[in-house]
């Protein structure tokens, strides 16, 4: 008997590309990009992002005031910049800083680089090795083509003095100096995944089925239709001075402008009249049957969403909170918060030991205490009032003798469960 064991692809291909002298970031060079859009176009996707960035965060630094110091001549300030690293941390894993010295090695500016627009240089190229290539849009999203002329290369950090010297020297000088970029990469020269890798195909499904939903209410959810009809009598005119240039191309006649008028949210409740000479010459519509949307793509969705906060290892309460029975005390949210706060802790570890690296150089002393501790989200206290009360009068509500029918539209319409589950309730 023979055995088969499918080969699983990498997620990502780096790839020296000798035109810009950099590692490709996969085939396309916009992995990054790719997985922006993707996520943007996931609202599950794009919560769990926001959550992991607000726990990495945290509620700044310990250190009061350090957060209003100003790092470089753009106002851009360390409270500033710990939110931009921890946004690029949440999603990306990794992160970038351009740094800038003064005559004597000391930092002078510190500034904050997407992520995204990071790409390594070639190991095997002499003059891009240790080097990284900064370019606002490898995505190609402005521009059809990369101008290598906007690409900028930066010296890989590092503060050693005759380091930096000899850099200074291959640049011709302090005024020509470009100067350094720390790049925070979990992986070891290689790209790294974002957060939720695993399960990015589960981002273009939920954004696949918010564009089947936004169709289904553009049309006023109509059935799919057939028209059969004679060949039509009412030709459009399609005579016009420019026809020649757009050939192929028709005008619709009044019929199809009336029945495209007739669809859609906002045309529901119209009448549409439509004129015949005999029976013959009748149009008929015949509605054909199609599979029940409805119910796969809620159980789709369920499905998807879970999959998505799994892959950002978001605890579920932080995510659904609005969807919790509103019978809690607010214990298991503040265990998720605790949870989460854990999982998190390495992350803003790995930026205070950052912060703390670069402005340890810096030229003036910004924080005499070199406290860079940052304050994890404080849990949500178990005793919450309003969660109590609000579980006290849904208790009494299902206890009370008030008819089925009452007990279920008082959980759907004044405490925002589903139908489906006040009826659970109600049992």
């Amino acid at each position: 008997m023979k055995t088969y064991l499918p080969q699983i692809e990498r997620r990502i291909l780096v790839r020296p590309n000798q035109t810009y002298g950099i590692l490709n970031y996969d085939l396309d060079n916009a992995y990054p990009q790719r997985m922006l859009e993707l996520v943007a176009g996931s609202p599950t996707a794009k919560d769990c992002w926001n959550k992991r960035t607000k726990f990495i965060a945290g509620n700044g630094l310990e250190e009061k005031d350090l957060g209003k110091q100003i790092i470089n001549a753009k106002g851009l300030t360390i409270a500033k910049l710990l939110k931009a690293l921890a946004t690029d941390k949440a999603l990306f894993t990794g992160f970038g800083i351009h740094i800038n010295y003064n005559a004597d090695f000391r930092i002078t500016s510190v500034s904050y680089v997407k992520f995204e627009d990071i790409r390594m240089g070639d190991t095997d190229n002499a003059e891009t090795a240790d080097k990284f290539a900064l370019y606002s849009d490898w995505g190609r999203k402005t521009w059809k083509n990369i101008m290598r002329s906007k690409v900028t290369f930066l010296d890989k950090y590092n503060p050693e003095p005759e380091v930096i010297s000899e850099q200074v020297c291959k640049a011709g000088g302090w005024e020509h100096y470009k100067g350094q970029l720390f790049y925070f990469n979990p992986e070891v020269d290689d790209y790294p995944l974002i957060e939720a890798d695993s399960v990015w195909e589960d981002f273009e499904t939920e954004a696949g089925i918010k564009i089947f939903n936004n169709r289904e209410v553009t049309t006023g959810f109509l059935p799919s239709t057939m028209l059969f009809m004679q060949s039509r009598r009412e030709e459009a005119e399609n005579t016009r001075p420019d026809a020649d240039t757009y050939t192929g191309i028709n005008i619709p006649t009044q019929l199809e402008k009336d029945l495209g008028a007739f669809q859609g949210a906002k045309s529901a409740q119209k009448i549409i009249v439509i004129e015949y000479e005999d029976e013959s010459s009748k149009p008929e519509f015949k509605a054909y049957p199609i599979q029940n949307n409805d119910k796969l793509f809620e159980t789709t969705e369920r499905s998807v969403e879970a999959r998505i906060i799994k892959g950002f290892s978001v605890p579920k309460e932080l995510i659904n909170a609005e969807k919790s029975s509103g019978l809690s005390n607010g214990s298991e949210k503040k265990q998720a918060i605790l949870e989460f706060n854990d999982n998190t802790a390495a992350d803003r570890l790995e930026l205070s030991e950052t912060l703390a690296e670069i402005f340890s150089r810096f030229y003036k002393d910004i924080n005499p205490g070199k406290n860079w501790n940052i304050i994890p989200v404080t849990a949500i206290a178990a005793d919450d009032n309003p969660g109590i009360k609000a579980g006290n009068a849904i208790n009494e509500l299902l206890q009370s003798t008030l008819p089925r029918e009452s007990k279920i539209a008082a959980l759907v319409y004044a405490y925002g469960f589903k139908q489906a589950e006040a009826e659970a309730m109600c049992l």
